[in-house]
């Protein structure tokens, strides 16, 4: 498509009924566009956007039983989905002069009713942030989808801030003997808890080291009678019928493993074995 059909097209759109905005308010950082859904329809004056739309085969007049409505949603969805792939700046920039002013009425009344603990502008741009953020989750499937899909995100938006602001404000705490008590633990708490868990890991580290090796003293059968029922699970039925034991010999397999570990571990840590000990304490 030429420049000179699209400059028809421009044309056709604004001669039916456009209301030119004053300079003094684009000065004020109001769009200078009309929104969509009003009586006149402005396309987005970058030149460079419109020819760029153009050639993705975005129609830039209104089609065969279109209203404005329609049109209006149709471009704001072919200008997302010309951000969403490019990530340009001027992108970006022509769809927040286009939208927002239609976004700018839906969130006004989605506020209503909350006085004035919400900005519907400051609102506004969150959206336009969100819709930057998450660029790359839009889909233009249809013609309304940029509406359907910002419709969700000022929804979102709007009930996240009525939650912000509805929670109740601290009231001042009590001094002297009535104020509460913290339970965080100190710094001071804080150096011991990080010391006793260097100790405990250290000291398990050791104790391992002995069970190992007392592992490795026992039988090829206890050591394997041991594995197959502290390792895997399996009940001293099943270690029965995998290494071809009857019950009261496998029970006393590892009554004397496990004895042995512990004497061996008691030895190593230079501790007294609880046998000696009871007799010791008996005679």
């Amino acid at each position: 498509m030429g420049a000179g059909a699209m400059e028809n097209q421009t044309d056709c759109i604004a001669e039916e009924g456009a209301e030119e905005i004053a300079p003094e308010e684009a000065a004020k950082g109001r769009s200078t566009l009309a929104p969509p859904l009003s009586g006149a329809l402005h396309l987005p004056r970058d030149p460079q956007i419109l020819a760029r739309l153009a050639r993705r085969g975005v129609t830039l007049v209104r089609e065969l039983g279109e209203t404005r409505q329609d049109l209006g949603a149709r471009i704001e969805t072919a200008l997302m989905a010309l951000f969403r792939d490019s990530r340009r700046g001027t992108d970006f920039q022509a769809l927040h002069e286009y939208a927002s002013p239609r976004l700018l009425r839906q969130i006004s009344l989605g506020c209503r009713g909350q006085g004035r603990r919400l900005d519907p502008r400051e609102l506004c741009q969150d959206a336009f942030v969100n819709m930057y953020r998450y660029a790359s989750s839009f889909r233009d499937q249809k013609p309304y989808s940029f509406h359907a899909w910002s419709q969700v995100i000022c929804r979102n938006i709007i009930r996240r801030h009525i939650s912000r602001r509805s929670q109740p404000s601290l009231q001042a705490l009590p001094e002297g003997p009535f104020e509460p008590v913290d339970h965080r633990a100190g710094p001071a708490l804080c150096a011991s808890l990080a010391e006793d868990r260097t100790a405990l890991l250290q000291l398990l580290s050791v104790y391992l080291l002995h069970y190992a090796a007392a592992f490795q003293a026992l039988s090829p059968r206890a050591q394997a009678a041991l594995h197959l029922v502290e390792v895997e699970r399996k009940s001293y039925a099943e270690v029965c019928e995998i290494l071809g034991l009857g019950m009261s010999n496998m029970k006393m397999i590892m009554f004397r493993s496990r004895k042995r570990i512990a004497a061996h571990i008691a030895k190593a840590m230079g501790e007294e074995p609880r046998e000696r000990a009871t007799q010791r304490r008996a005679g």
